[in-house]
């Protein structure tokens, strides 16, 4: 049987990973409104250029957290 503190420890992780998979949604659906909004006030031969710039600056962003939360020694 398992004992009292391992099935907290359980019960913390999947709350935990629950939390984290609403995030990842959260942050998809974020991704997108921003896209559209995009779409919406820009003149769409320009889009594109705006699109490239917002995914660079995700994608930098994303870099920068990861280099700092993960890789960090």
């Amino acid at each position: 049987m398992v004992n009292r503190e391992k099935l907290e420890d359980y019960f913390y992780l999947g709350i935990f990973l629950i939390a984290m998979l609403f995030a990842l949604i959260s942050v998809f659906n974020l991704y997108n409104a921003i896209n559209m909004l995009i779409g919406t006030f820009i003149e769409y031969r320009y889009k594109p250029v705006f699109d490239a710039f917002y995914a660079i600056a995700v994608l930098a962003i994303s870099i920068y957290f990861i280099k700092e939360r993960l890789i960090k020694k």
